[in-house]
């Protein structure tokens, strides 16, 4: 893994590239390999000082944090496509450590429940709590699998020439559109009256930031789904992903550059042809991506007069998804030592998911309705050879733009006294969750800082700090626009607002991406998996 980051210079200019893609973040990553491995040159260009958008890290004061990964399913089977996408990718060079058996628990005021790995172990440890709603878990179970098969077609769909939509919406949409039209608590309805359960099975809604009252039923299905067969973690740490891509792209002559600020895409004749640097440069290629999501692609980097009517329109129909609070916190002692788990922590404040999220955000002094807490010491096998005695915890809650907006125009650590305070009540509060809940670990905080909205929109360019792009409500699902391509020729799109939350399926969306640009089935090349090292020609 030899990948250099280097800063953007107008030495840059002076290269010509087969495409630009705008963002580092797995989606952008992703297809730059992915084009890469056909023989293309790549440009990459990353705003922020490091690359890889929420799979990076950070450091203070001997500790490191990752700032977005905390498990993924899949990738432990080496048949499935996302393992495939991801060998394809880094050239075989990502290494996956399992999670403990129990992969997630939830944790409620008058018990916990455990989520163990297998479809069937599942079932038994619901029906064992639940003994009388053993046919509704087991429809339940049934069903979440079925949805994650209709998906596949569903996003086959974004593939296709739009004229043949007619033909094939039918046969391919409609059938995922019957779940992803409901919500999560519609649907868990049908399957139980039992309001704990429903609770329970709705978990993992912190996944993808709805409660169960708004969320789509389809995108509660896939993230259930997803999981059955247990988490898993890179070894080496999220860092490893965009080193081991960005070597895959240099290989073929393209390049990674941090701190270079895209300004606009620059578009002629209805055709895109380049972008314009915050430096004032223009950078030209015969195809332009943008990894910076839906919004930021639409509203600030298109000219007004370029951007497509039914894609604004479209817009109006779906939020960006919520912000998100989350404290990165040091330990003194080994992960062993402190008795941390490959176990991730649900803490909720009640069963009634909707109704602790509307108290939550009509006042930031109720009890936070959601607390995640997770620890990359525990997760990554290699964490203590390089990071000895010391570790680490991420504490995630959720929290609205609204509540940081008056800080706004501030710099960076320098947003003032008021900001500063209701960051320290906020960071109090999760502290007193994580030693509620795991009172070993009092008085072994050694170090903790608060990240918010705002600091997710000042490194990761995300509208309104949205923790995972375009809210997954069952709108976002009827958006027909929303595919690789834009009206827009030569102008594609990549990243999670194309398929769902999550690392990846923004690796999905760049195979999807790259099968448009090359007019190929990707993901059958991606499936026959040729050494990593091939270089493969576009038809």
């Amino acid at each position: 893994m030899t990948a250099s980051f280097q800063r953007y210079d107008t030495s840059v200019s002076k290269t010509r590239f087969d495409a630009i893609v705008i963002g580092s973040g797995i989606g952008g990553l992703g297809l730059a390999a992915l084009l890469s491995r056909y023989g293309m040159k790549v440009l990459v260009l990353e705003r922020h000082y490091v690359a890889g958008g929420m799979t990076h890290t950070f450091r203070r004061q001997g500790f490191e944090w990752d700032v977005g990964l905390q498990y993924l399913g899949k990738v432990h089977d080496p048949e499935s496509p996302l393992r495939r996408a991801f060998d394809f990718v880094t050239g075989g060079a990502l290494r996956w450590a399992k999670l403990d058996p129990v992969y997630d628990r939830f944790v409620f005021d008058d018990r916990h429940y455990d989520f163990p790995t297998g479809a069937a172990a599942l079932e038994e440890a619901l029906c064992r709590d639940f003994p009388s709603e053993r046919k509704g878990i087991s429809a339940y179970l049934r069903l979440i699998q079925q949805v994650e098969r209709s998906a596949e077609r569903y996003f086959l769909q974004r593939v296709l020439p739009e004229w043949l939509t007619p033909f094939t919406h039918p046969l391919l949409v409609r059938p995922f559109l019957r779940y992803s039209d409901r919500t999560t608590r519609d649907m868990l309805r049908t399957f139980t009256s039992n309001e704990r359960l429903a609770g329970v099975l709705a978990g993992q809604w912190g996944n993808y930031a709805l409660p169960p009252g708004e969320s789509s039923f389809a995108m509660h299905a896939l993230v259930a789904a997803n999981y059955l067969d247990g988490g898993n973690y890179p070894v080496g740490g999220p860092a490893n992903i965009a080193r081991s891509i960005a070597s895959v792209i240099e290989r073929a002559g393209g390049q990674v550059r941090i701190c270079a600020e895209v300004r606009e895409i620059l578009v002629s004749d209805g055709r895109a042809i380049g972008v314009r640097m915050a430096d004032g440069d223009e950078l030209l290629a015969p195809r332009i991506v943008s990894g910076t999501g839906v919004y930021h692609t639409l509203h600030s980097l298109l000219p007004e007069h370029c951007r497509p009517r039914t894609a604004v329109e479209g817009l109006r129909e779906v939020r960006p998804a919520i912000g998100h609070l989350s404290l990165y916190v040091g330990l003194q002692g080994t992960a062993r030592e402190l008795g941390l788990e490959r176990t991730n922590v649900w803490i909720h404040a009640g069963y009634d998911h909707d109704a602790s999220m509307r108290a939550w955000l009509a006042n930031p002094e109720a009890r936070i309705p959601l607390v995640f807490v997770g620890s990359t010491s525990a997760r990554d096998p290699e964490w203590e050879s390089h990071h000895p005695g010391r570790s680490t915890l991420s504490i995630v809650g959720l929290a609205p733009y609204e509540w940081f907006e008056r800080w706004e125009g501030t710099a960076w650590r320098n947003r003032g006294p008021g900001y500063e305070d209701f960051k320290a009540r906020l960071s109090e509060r999760l502290l007193a969750s994580l030693h509620q809940h795991l009172p070993h670990l009092r008085g072994k905080v050694v170090y903790h800082e608060l990240s918010t909205p705002l600091s997710t929109r000042h490194f990761s360019n995300h509208t309104r700090g949205a923790i995972y792009g375009l809210e997954h409500s069952p709108a976002r699902f009827r958006q027909r626009w929303l595919r690789p391509a834009l009206p827009v020729r030569n102008l594609f799109l990549v990243g999670q607002d194309l398929v769902s939350v999550g690392v990846g399926a923004s690796l999905i969306s760049a195979v999807l991406a790259a099968s448009v640009i090359l007019r190929r089935n990707v993901l059958g090349d991606v499936m026959r998996q040729p050494p990593p090292d091939r270089v493969l020609r576009a038809a």
